[in-house]
């Protein structure tokens, strides 16, 4: 048990929470900003958006997601942030600026401007459960931190990390979870480093060797490739990539941290750092998750406990208590904005429908409220302990239609009836796809569930346009009555 390395993590934690909030705190003591909870009064710059978008899409399916993944796939497992740096650019060059140029502040009141209040409040809903759902993988990978550091139950861990999950959100909101970003994406990135440098001295025989031991068999050969073999290019890497554009440039928890900027050119600016800082992170996860793999004794362990554990005994504790700093760091800033962002479609979409005069007060109270529930309902659900990768990739499925509709709605022509039908026909069929075996019993184990949703999503979300009543495309329509 490492007691002195958990101390030293959670003083690390506390300190940096209870500062941060303490001056960010007295910074505001005499202001009333509108949104000043939810969306930080919407004064960011781009480095202080871009580090939070990065942060809030980079947890528990990078870091120990990752690894669990690299296990089985090789080191192709680190696709999944090239994924991620394609699906930053998607939101900070052109979803994000488009959904602030219609004064949207959260995705269920855009896709009302766009197709009017009952798809609007459907997509609240919807998004909302989806993102509890990702709230559950962040807690389970927080679990998994205190795990190993403690040798505590499951559970347990579970419940400790939940609580500092959401103490870390709640004091202070948006704001402070922009300014902990980005003292955690020092941290992050240093461990990383340091940690790939001790095990470069402490892996038996080094990375040759593990190279060796993989290239060994024909069955791990091509584990060690960044490109792996034809069938996960096909069955990971690409809907990886389609998956993480599409959902999470629609989705509330991309585009919270972008309602927080000044305006479009700081979103458009912080691109460069959202693009990087999340890019790049899974490449050192992916290859110690391998790393793990290579190693019998550490094999046995599971995988996802197998990299946990290898760490735990090589690495020395300053490192291993960084590392853990980091990894804490980057779950605690993807849950606060995950829980964040449901609670703020609730506060602020459905709340305020019934009571339309809502001070920004009782709307932050209930913002706060909305959190501690999502924490409890997290430590509750995360104990199932889905594969996290695969679980995220599943959720992206749902946002693809949303994605079809939205383009069509902004450009092409709106249609209340053609935006429902594409949602609910898209989401059955995945569903489907994914609860009665049809994937295996088609012998189509690599058609991906994003691939289904495309192919029901397109021509349908074009052919219902096409023929049921509507009004010009929102954008189309801003043009055409701004040249009248």
């Amino acid at each position: 048990m490492n007691y002195g390395v958990l101390v030293a993590v959670l003083i690390y934690e506390v300190l940096s929470i209870g500062i941060v909030s303490l001056v960010i705190s007295r910074k505001n003591k005499n202001k009333n900003e509108e949104g000043g909870f939810a969306f930080a009064g919407g004064g960011l710059p781009a480095s202080l958006v871009g580090i939070t978008l990065a942060l809030t899409l980079l947890g528990s399916a990078h870091n120990w997601g990752t690894c669990q993944n690299a296990a089985s796939m090789g080191v192709i497992a680190a696709w999944f942030g090239i994924a991620c740096a394609i699906m930053m650019v998607v939101i900070t060059q052109i979803f994000g600026p488009w959904i602030r140029r219609t004064g949207a502040r959260t995705i269920g009141e855009f896709m009302g401007k766009i197709f009017g209040r009952m798809p609007g409040r459907l997509i609240t809903c919807v998004n909302a459960a989806l993102v509890v759902g990702m709230c559950c993988l962040e807690v389970e990978a927080i679990a998994i931190t205190f795990s190993m550091l403690t040798g505590w139950s499951y559970t347990v861990g579970a419940i400790v990390g939940g609580i500092i999950a959401v103490a870390y959100v709640l004091i202070a909101g948006m704001k402070e979870i922009a300014w902990l970003n980005l003292i955690n994406a020092i941290i992050m990135y240093a461990a990383m480093i340091l940690v790939f440098i001790c095990l470069c001295v402490k892996l038996p025989g080094g990375w040759d060797q593990v190279e060796a031991t993989m290239q060994a068999s024909q069955d791990t050969s091509w584990m060690t490739s960044i490109f792996g073999n034809s069938a996960l290019i096909i069955g990971f890497a690409i809907p990886s990539a389609i998956g993480a554009s599409l959902f999470h440039s629609v989705s509330q928890t991309g585009f919270q941290p972008v309602a927080t900027a000044k305006n479009n050119k700081e979103v458009k600016k912080s691109g460069w750092y959202a693009g990087i800082i999340n890019g790049c992170f899974c490449i050192i996860p992916a290859l110690i998750g391998v790393a793990a793999f290579s190693i019998i004794q550490y094999k046995q362990a599971g995988d996802m406990m197998m990299t946990p554990t290898m760490l735990a005994a090589m690495l020395p504790k300053p490192v291993l208590g960084l590392l853990m700093a980091g990894f804490l760091g980057v779950d605690l800033s993807s849950f606060a904005v995950m829980s964040l962002a449901p609670a703020t479609l609730i506060s602020h979409d459905m709340y305020t429908k019934y009571k339309p005069n809502a001070t920004e007060k009782q709307k932050t109270t209930l913002t706060r409220v909305c959190i501690i529930i999502i924490g409890v309902i997290a430590i509750c659900i995360c104990n199932f302990q889905p594969a996290v990768v695969d679980m995220v990739n599943w959720s992206f499925a749902f946002g693809i239609p949303i994605f079809v509709m939205v383009l069509l709605g902004l450009w092409w022509k709106r249609s209340t009836t053609a935006a429902v039908i594409t949602f609910v026909v898209t989401w059955i069929a995945v569903c489907i796809w994914t609860t009665f075996g049809l994937q295996t019993t088609l012998g189509l184990a690599n058609f991906h569930v994003d691939y289904i949703s495309l192919l029901f999503s397109i021509p349908i979300g074009i052919i219902t346009t096409a023929v049921c009543k509507g009004k010009p495309g929102y954008f189309r329509d801003k043009k055409k009555k701004a040249a009248a």
